[in-house]
């Protein structure tokens, strides 16, 4: 009877034996053939050895295909930053800022400076994927302003990745979500600091940031169709409800799609002067939501499953008060995870009652 070690148990084999939990409870019952969900499973509440069917040479060979499709991706390894993430960021906000007031004042944008300002970044989330944690990290370190321009483009990265998007337009996507307002530094600054209600005509002018932002972009070397496609596209929507044109479905730049999502996102979780944030698992299930006729399903669900899978070991807050720990993310599912808490498993699931409020 195989034991073997858990991590490297193949898919397609039986277990030979009842699988139980470090608190006695059974995980998985013998004869159950173990596929990918199943690995997961027994990754997530940390279980060594299984015991199993003889593993045949064929499912050697048909496991050793599903590893390298990281690699089949384009994925790169980088070293971890020896800095923390709040340095990095606070260096690239400072950057970031000095670059919006230069375009403001009527200078072109300063590509490479862009490219340079948010590339640490990047790198720290191609090894330090948490995407969750890092951006609460991120969270009131500087101006909204700033944080929303370089939190939309560090997410539209990792939207892009998890995509399958061509490795070698990963950084132009991460542009776009970086730049996607930079129109809004030739609005007229009263308006955009107004903190009562705008009027119509306000609002109006408020929504051609998108076409002073293709401009913008347009002008500048070393940006592609994508990027000023995306400041002029992020706010339209799938059923032609958005604006500055009224685009639908097909018409809409893959890249726009990946910012709006973006965009999106970090907008809802943020606090700002006028709203508290929500708590990134609500934001989720609005997403899930509105990818029905006006964000792009197919983004959104990416986004979504990428985003929960990374959040495996995160410490939340309850809306009881209850701090707990992920241990598993059902892909069907993904706003109501698995948590351990005192020792004990709850699967959300089944707990209507239950549900995440922060991350801690």
């Amino acid at each position: 009877m195989p034991i073997v070690s858990a991590k490297n148990v193949k898919v397609g084999v039986k277990l030979l034996e009842d699988v139980y939990t470090s608190l006695g409870g059974m995980l998985f019952a013998k004869g159950t053939v173990i596929g990918e969900r199943e690995k997961e499973i027994l990754k997530a509440f940390l279980i060594d050895q299984v015991a199993v069917e003889e593993q045949l040479e064929k499912a050697d060979e048909g496991q050793e295909s599903s590893p390298a499709s990281s690699e089949q991706k384009g994925e790169r390894i980088v070293s971890v930053p020896k800095e923390s993430f709040s340095q990095l960021y606070e260096k690239s906000a400072s950057s970031f800022k000095q670059i919006m007031l230069n375009i403001r004042a009527g200078q072109p944008i300063p590509v490479m400076q862009v490219r340079e300002a948010i590339h640490p970044l990047l790198q720290y989330v191609q090894v330090q994927p948490d995407l969750l944690s890092t951006l609460r990290r991120l969270a009131g370190l500087t101006s909204y302003t700033y944080e929303h321009a370089i939190a939309t483009g560090v997410i539209s990265y990792m939207i892009a990745r998890w995509l399958n998007v061509p490795e070698n337009e990963w950084m132009q996507v991460a542009l776009a979500g970086t730049l996607s307002d930079v129109g809004l530094l030739k609005i007229d600054q009263r308006i955009l600091l107004k903190t009562g209600r705008l009027t119509q005509e306000e609002f109006e002018e408020i929504k051609k940031h998108t076409i002073y932002g293709y401009q913008l972009i347009k002008a500048a070397p070393g940006l592609n169709q994508g990027v000023a496609k995306a400041a002029l596209e992020h706010h339209e929507r799938q059923d032609g409800s958005g604006y500055p044109i009224g685009l639908s479905g097909n018409q809409i730049h893959l890249y726009s799609k990946i910012v709006a999502v973006a965009d999106t996102f970090h907008a809802m979780t943020s606090d700002r002067v006028f709203q508290s944030g929500m708590s990134p698992y609500l934001v989720i299930e609005h997403l899930l939501r509105d990818s029905f006729g006006k964000l792009d399903p197919t983004v959104v669900r990416t986004f979504v499953n990428g985003l929960t899978q990374l959040a495996v070991g995160t410490v939340v807050e309850l809306n009881d008060g209850q701090l707990a720990k992920i241990v598993f993310v059902e892909q069907t599912n993904p706003t109501r995870p698995m948590l351990e808490i005192g020792g004990t498993i709850i699967n959300l699931r089944n707990r209507s009652d239950l549900f995440i409020v922060k991350i801690v």
